[in-house]
């Protein structure tokens, strides 16, 4: 896929978009010209070693031996699917390892080996992206491109519901990968994936008829035509819905302008839940498991590791088709339809009452199938192994025990989403429904049930490949993402005169503390926290917030500021609930800087805090020396 954008400023010869993803992962390339103005392509790549079928991601795989990697991607799958029992016994293959850098995202999740000995989680997402550079360095090579990584511009997604210690920990794997020379190199931008797949959206308005986007069907036609290739336009509100392996990422922009001038601005700040097509994945395998038996189906996993995952690739290709085309709303008599007055986000949950579009047939593995007698009887309560050796589900089975604990999570957080839009003065139009997942025609369809009356339904014709496009044109223009809702308050600490409400506070919850000002003669409170920016507060890219604080004593050497970040919006101290320090700098101060000062508070220190694309610095400065000392942080994180 291509699309088409000119160029505002200058760029490096190759701006680079990497969608790291938890089933399968890919890039684009534009090649940037050396004059501006002139146009550019941001192009998927679709041919991957040992695919079965052209696809824009191969595999998130990896086979080690020892702390080696012997292949990657669907070489990987290939080659661990094809091991004996012996080799299988000196090797480790991993999948879903990407849900390891958040902590408690892989829960219930099968990476089916542990990490090697010696392997840490970063190590890992670094050996792949390493070997993917790899492969993009010999891919450029032969059309006669030599890539030096030094020299490009990197965009790699994240999920926007990731903390702050999650999207370090995928900077260092970038970083011992190869793509940069310094953890925090500028070269390196982490693209929010509903926000890259957005911008892959608005930019196929600038693309060629075949820019990837299709037309939905009637009952939530578009606009236009996919043939004049409108998606997003002037004063659309885009709720995108990236459902991906391991996370569901929903994010609700505003569109201002129209190609390359055009700007999405986030209405709402994003959410999400760790609820992705992995857990489709872990839920099928569980059932599967359930019915078999739990004896019979452990020791064939651990006996045959090989079939296992031949099974779970057949289960791949079920999941994609499974549909119901009897999905009914189930909505209380009493609860209003979205945008009728009401608008309770339980209105908008729909959930299938009678699913019968088929049974779904899993053929199981000839050593499996001899051990299930005990589904020898067809019940359409539990399911059967037929003759021919398939496990069959009924549709309702499969919808009620598999598909709908994930399917009912994507559509209450897109719900939340669109409720605090309207609330908001944002009312959604359209919807972008994108990542792996959302391949599944059952997805899909539970999707549309969910959406209000005259909301219009985008759908590329490969929803996985979205992502990818869209992170290499946030990668050459950043700026068209031109403000973003804050996930947090942000503040520092600091000590202030004592008040009554100080009083209060500390004589039901022991806090602040309270001490005596020897050189102001007054009692003052100590980790009290100074608020700069309000969650859900609308920052514009390169926004500036600056405040001026002043040491405590004339005895001081150094003064010390703390970034604190909480989703508490009423947080008064460093000690209150969901308050969490984020970084910490020390500015010293010149020698003798009090001497010609009656009091410390005549002598300035600024603090100001810097909104980039996705980061945020704090910069304390020395109002008179300038010496300035800083921390940066990812400000479009969660916490941990």
């Amino acid at each position: 896929m291509a699309t088409r954008l000119a160029r505002q400023q200058a760029c490096p010869a190759h701006v680079i978009g990497i969608d790291f993803g938890t089933h399968a992962s890919g890039f684009a390339i534009i090649k940037t010209e050396t004059a501006t103005g002139i146009a550019a392509q941001a192009t998927t790549h679709d041919r991957w070693p040992d695919q079965p079928t052209p696809d824009a991601k191969t595999r998130t795989a990896l086979l080690y031996r020892g702390d080696e990697v012997v292949a990657w991607g669907w070489t990987a799958v290939k080659r661990w699917t094809e091991m004996s029992s012996t080799e299988r016994a000196s090797h480790t293959y991993l999948e879903h390892f990407k849900l390891l850098l958040e902590d408690g995202a892989a829960d219930g999740v099968d990476t089916v080996c542990p990490l090697p000995p010696g392997v840490t989680r970063e190590q890992a997402v670094a050996d792949f992206l390493a070997a993917m550079l790899r492969y993009l360095r010999g891919h450029l090579r032969r059309t006669g491109v030599i890539l030096n990584p030094e020299e490009a511009t990197w965009a790699l997604t994240v999920p926007a519901i990731w903390s702050d210690a999650a999207k370090a920990r995928m900077r260092k794997a970038a970083h011992l990968a190869g793509l940069t020379t310094a953890v925090k190199s500028a070269s390196l931008l982490l693209a929010l994936e509903p926000e890259a797949a957005a911008l892959a959206a608005a930019m196929a308005g600038e693309a060629s008829p075949t820019s990837g986007f299709l037309q939905a069907p009637a009952s939530v036609s578009l606009a236009g035509t996919a043939a004049s290739g409108v998606t997003l336009v002037d004063g659309d509100v885009v709720l995108v819905l990236d459902c991906g392996g391991g996370t569901v990422d929903v994010t609700l922009h505003g569109v201002r302008g129209n190609g390359v001038t055009l700007r999405l601005e986030e209405k709402v700040a994003g959410r999400g839940a760790l609820a992705g097509g992995a857990h489709v994945d872990a839920a099928a395998m569980s059932l599967v498991r359930e019915l078999l038996g739990g004896h019979v189906w452990d020791d064939w996993k651990e006996d045959h590791p090989a079939e296992l995952t031949r099974l779970k690739a057949k289960w791949e290709l079920s999941k994609r088709a499974f549909y119901s085309n009897r999905v009914a709303i189930v909505a209380s008599s009493t609860s209003p339809a979205f945008g009728t007055g009401g608008c309770r986000p339980t209105a908008l949950i729909a959930r299938p009452a009678h699913v019968r579009n088929g049974d779904l047939r899993l053929q199981l593995p000839e050593r499996l199938a001899e051990q299930c007698t005990v589904l020898s009887t067809p019940s359409r309560d539990r399911g059967w192994v037929s003759a021919d050796g398939s496990l069959v589900l009924s549709a309702e089975v499969v919808a009620k025990e598999v598909f709908d604990p994930v399917v009912d999570q994507v559509l209450q957080v897109m719900a939340d989403m669109l409720y605090e839009g309207y609330t908001s003065g944002a009312t959604c139009n359209k919807v972008l429904l994108v990542g792996g997942f959302a391949r599944s025609p059952y997805l899909q369809a539970r999707v549309r049930q969910a959406m209000p009356a005259g909301t219009s339904l985008l759908l590329p014709t490969d929803p996985g490949a979205a992502v990818v496009a869209g992170a290499a044109i946030f990668g050459a223009l950043p700026a068209l993402v031109s403000g973003r809702r804050t996930r947090l308050s942000y503040g520092v600490n600091m000590a202030r005169p004592w008040t009554s409400e100080d009083a209060i506070h500390a004589a039901s919850d022991g806090v602040p503390t309270k001490f005596w000002h020897e050189e102001k003669k007054s009692w003052y409170a100590l980790g009290t926290y100074n608020e700069f920016v309000k969650r859900n507060e609308l920052v514009d890219v390169g926004h500036i917030t600056k405040k001026t604080f002043c040491p405590l004593y004339k005895t001081q050497t150094s003064v010390e500021f703390k970034l604190y970040g909480t989703c508490n919006s009423a947080a008064s101290y460093t000690t209150d609930s969901g308050m969490q320090e984020l970084a910490s700098v020390t500015l010293e101060l010149p020698t003798g800087w009090a001497r010609t000062l009656s009091r410390a508070n005549e002598y300035s220190v600024e603090v100001e805090f810097r909104f980039g694309c996705t980061e945020l610095s704090m910069i304390a400065t020395d109002a008179r020396s300038r010496n300035a000392v800083a921390a940066t942080v990812v400000w479009d994180a969660d916490l941990v």
